[in-house]
């Protein structure tokens, strides 16, 4: 299986195209290669071409397996980069840098420290909000990616509105943000190739979000421990139990009674370890906790060793973060997301 549908699988219903109507592409990124190596005049690579959702790629839920088996999207891994007859200009663009742990070793399992969090857990804002719609904002990044034949990666932060109504009806819209890379390397070579500053940024649809197809799975959050545990995967490994968590908070408001339950049914899970304080991309303090991966040694494109990280708020315990690293053979971020803000509100878009 190629890493594209790896990721697919990995990252389903959080996906930033989830049930998003995209408008066809102009000129897909392959066309523009194409056109690149036949022309005499070579066309630079667009900074960002809009794609279809099909060429895209990640949303949110991890199939089991495929988490241990996920990589980098390789979009434009079977093309060639156009050459070039002007002199490079820079890309602007930050290299991720892995979230800094407080506890760096393995030897601290996480139970404890969860169970000590569901006991102290105190009301968040959305648990005294009041509205129609339960609104989501989240920023991720690992989504929509371009990659080399030699393996770099470039993949642009998108910003995603969702707002959701009791009967499980959806809306949604996404700004595109900034480009960003895994490690030095990939900028580098960008850097070469693209003609132009890589200024991505894009506005939501002018006719305002739109409605995503129903889920009749999905509508409502579990009230029992058992249909949660459910839920959340407890039959699969740690890290599948990890992307399932950050999968549900995209998706509901989770009251506080239910975060208690879910980080009691994760104290009770082998597999995590505890991380203590640390500060996520959005400058939030919180208390992390990460489960390791072994993806198949036969498929030599994907990460030796990888790990999920979930980063919690230490007072009303609702996720603040969710990351997808590799461990070896490089150290490096293969996809991230911020939980920006749960509430309600009476305003569609």
């Amino acid at each position: 299986m190629h890493t594209q549908q790896q990721v697919r699988d990995l990252l389903r219903p959080a996906d930033p195209a989830h049930g998003v109507v995209v408008p066809p592409a102009p000129l897909s990124a392959h066309d523009v290669i194409v056109r690149a190596e036949t022309s005499a005049s070579p066309t630079p690579v667009p900074p960002h071409p809009r794609t279809s959702r099909r060429a895209l790629l990640v949303g949110a839920a991890v199939a089991a397996g495929a988490v241990a088996s996920a990589g980098m999207v390789p979009a434009l891994r079977h093309a060639t980069a156009p050459t070039r007859s002007t002199p490079p200009q820079p890309v602007d663009g930050t290299v991720l840098q892995p979230v800094t742990y407080e506890i760096a070793t393995d030897a601290e399992p996480a139970g404890p420290h969860l169970r000590a969090l569901a006991r102290r857990a105190t009301d968040a804002p959305s648990d005294r909000a009041a509205g129609r719609y339960a609104y989501h904002e989240v920023k991720s990044w690992g989504g929509m990616i371009q990659e080399s034949p030699e393996g770099y990666v470039a993949s642009f932060v998108e910003e995603r509105r969702s707002w959701a109504t009791p009967d499980g009806r959806r809306w949604s819209d996404t700004t595109v943000l900034d480009l960003e890379f895994p490690d030095a390397a990939s900028r580098d070579y960008w850097t070469k190739q693209l003609s132009a500053p890589a200024a991505g940024r894009s506005t939501p649809p002018a006719g305002g979000p739109v409605e995503e197809p129903q889920d009749p799975d999905g509508a409502r959050l579990p009230t029992d421990r058992a249909a949660l545990a459910r839920l959340l995967r407890t039959d699969q490994p740690a890290g599948d139990v990890a992307k399932a968590v950050y999968d549900l908070y995209v998706r509901h408001l989770v009251p506080r009674r239910t975060r208690a339950d879910i980080l009691t049914t994760l104290a009770g899970k082998p597999g995590f370890v505890w991380r203590g304080r640390v500060v996520d991309r959005a400058g939030r303090w919180g208390l992390a906790v990460t489960a390791d991966l072994t993806p198949p040694a036969n498929r030599p494109q994907n990460p030796q060793r990888a790990q999920m990280l979930l980063v919690f708020d230490p007072s009303t315990g609702e996720l603040l973060a969710h990351e997808y690293l590799e461990l070896a053979p490089q150290h490096r971020v293969l996809h991230y997301g911020l939980l920006l803000q749960a509430s309600r509100t009476d305003t569609l878009g």
